[in-house]
This record gives C-alpha cells, structure tokens and sequence, in this order.
C-alpha cells in the first residue's frame, strides 16, 4: 500500500496573521503547500498528521500551534518502532502532557493556545489525535463520518445559540486534554484533517463531495467568506 498526502495552509481573506499549521510527515507548513506518497511497509511505519489552530481570541496563537507542530514533528522522530498498542498510548500521553507544559511555560501569566487534532500512523494502527475543534474525518467505503467529537461549549451543551468558537479544551490550558481513538489502516481510506476555516465555512455535504480535492476545498473556503485561516490535510491509502 501506499499514503497519499496533500497538506494546504492559507492566511484566508479576512485574517492579517496565519494562526494555523501543520505537520505532514517530513514537512512542517503555514501559508504554504506540500504533497507526498510513501510506501507503507509491512513493519516499521511512521508517519503523523496534524493540523493546529491557535486561538486568536488570546494572544501568540501563531506561536502555540508552531510550538505544538514542531514538538510533534520531533516526537515522530524520537518515537521507537517497536511499541505495542498500550505502549504507544502511553508515549503520545506523555507527549501531550510535556508539550502542554511547555506551551504554558512560554507564557506565564496569560493563554496562549492551540488545538490539535491529526493522525499518527504506526504499522498497521492508526491513532486519531484531537484536543479542540479541528476535525478529522475519515471515509471508508463511500461513507463519511467525523471521527473527533468537537471540544466547544455548543457541542457539549447542545446549545446552538452558544458560539461555535467557544471551546473548553487545547493545548495551553492548564487541564488540557487530548482524545486517542485506535483503529487500524484500511486500503481504500481516505482521512481529511481541517482547522474550522474549512470545516466551518461550507456545509458538510459539500465537504463530503470533495473529501479529496485539495483545490476545490480551498475554493469553497474562499469563496464562502474566508472568514479564517484555512489548513487542511488530505491523505488517501492506495493499494
């Protein structure tokens, strides 16, 4: 098999600062693109996904999702091949906890925050990551589901007069969380990891017509308002 990775970060047309960023295997991007196919060996694979948003209603939110980025994209290349399923949990856990910590140490005294929400491939599992309100959507079989569950006030309290902006938890915060479903690599998936600039712009149904058409994404996005910073991730596993 083979992974398919187009990754796509766009300050928008309402926003002077890109507060987003991602990690796409090697590549680590904001205001920028980037695209790669990799051969998934039998044993051995690594290969992570992320996208943050840092929240611009508290301040360097540019700086937390740099920090988070780039902490991950290092913990890619510290992360043994050889961990079973428990022991893998353990160390992304530990991960989240430390680079938390790092992020609220970079700023005493006030918020600087982050969500993060992606995937990390290793052999044949797949762990979907997320601390916010970025989503990661998957499509397996013609059906598209959101495999994160939104961390906001309006999705927790079933209240939609609530702003959708309005989240309770992402990195920063001194009772951060971050939410770990396993599951496993399946030829003929396909994943979309967003930022709300694109989730958050045009309907589902839309997104779902275009799950993998970077460009026609992009467009939507922009062409809805492009109220904020848009990034997004589209990968596809081949046979």
């Amino acid at each position: 098999m083979k992974l398919k990775c187009v990754a796509l970060s766009h300050i928008g047309l309402r926003r002077k600062l890109n507060q987003d960023m991602a990690v796409a295997g090697e590549s680590v991007i904001r205001d920028d693109s980037c695209n790669s196919l990799t051969d998934i060996p039998e044993d051995g694979f690594k290969f992570g996904a992320v996208v943050c948003d840092g929240l611009g209603g508290h301040s360097r939110g540019e700086v937390a999702s740099e920090m988070a980025c780039k902490a991950f994209r290092n913990f890619l290349d510290s992360l043994p091949a050889t961990l079973d399923d428990n022991e893998l949990l353990m160390e992304v856990k530990r991960w989240f906890k430390e680079t938390n910590y790092s992020i609220m140490a970079a700023s005493p005294g006030e918020l600087m925050c982050t969500t993060l929400t992606g995937i990390l491939f290793y052999g044949e599992t797949a762990l979907i990551l997320n601390a916010g309100d970025s989503r990661t959507y998957r499509r397996r079989f013609g059906e598209v589901i959101q495999l994160t569950a939104d961390h906001s006030e309006r999705e927790r309290t079933g209240d939609l007069s609530v702003p959708a902006s309005r989240i309770y938890n992402c990195l920063g915060l001194p009772d951060a969380f971050l939410d770990v479903k396993l599951t496993r690599i399946v030829e003929g998936d396909s994943f979309l990891i967003c930022s709300d600039g694109l989730s958050g712009m045009i309907p589902e149904e839309e997104l779902k017509e275009n799950f993998s058409d970077p460009a026609r994404l992009l467009d939507l996005a922009l062409k809805a308002g492009g109220d904020d910073n848009v990034t997004f991730i589209c990968i596809d596993i081949l046979e």
